[in-house]
């Protein structure tokens, strides 16, 4: 009787959905530009995170873990976001993920990834989700851009004619416009 093939050992907890998207993106994405993982090993190295060939090998096997700090480092090695890290890899777009418990389609998750919208059954209402999601920063430009645009509206509505049209009605046709 032929021996048992041992399981495959990991250090601590096996990874979940999240983590084994991350290990086979970086893998496929690696083998998609032609990087070798020592390659990939002396990018991370530039970029500040080294982690040596033997790490990254563990990393796409699935017996290291990828902390955020790696994450952030792998996709600007790879050229690539962090979110594209993160998206299991599915074949359609109604594809259902089931992570923490949770279900929800390819699409749903990408779109919570990208901070586009809440997944409805966690977080509640759409707005309350994008004012705890997004920068400050961006939350102002949204506001100010809304506001230009309700100002047009405004004028608009309010100077059916619009001004310049109106200023012609007013203009003498002697030329002097007094």
């Amino acid at each position: 009787m032929a021996p048992e093939k041992p399981e495959k050992k990991t250090a601590g907890r096996p990874l979940d959905v999240a983590g084994e998207a991350v290990r086979r993106n970086i893998r496929t994405i690696r083998d998609a530009q032609g990087i070798s993982g020592a390659e990939l090993s002396a990018r991370m190295t530039e970029l500040g995170r080294p982690i040596p060939p033997l790490g990254v090998q563990r990393i796409e096997a699935g017996t290291r873990r990828v902390d955020v700090d790696d994450l952030l480092a792998f996709a600007a090695a790879l050229g690539v976001s962090p979110v594209t890290l993160l998206m299991p890899s599915k074949s359609t777009a109604e594809a259902q993920l089931s992570f923490g418990g949770v279900e929800v389609s390819a699409r749903k998750l990408w779109q919570w990834l990208r901070a586009e919208r809440g997944i409805q059954s966690l977080t509640g209402r759409q707005l309350e989700f994008i004012t705890r999601s997004w920068p400050t920063w961006e939350l102002e430009r949204l506001e100010r851009d809304f506001l230009d645009v309700r100002a047009r509206q405004l004028r608009e509505m309010t100077d059916p004619l619009g001004v310049k049209q109106a200023d012609r009605l007013f203009e003498d046709d002697d030329g002097d416009n007094q």
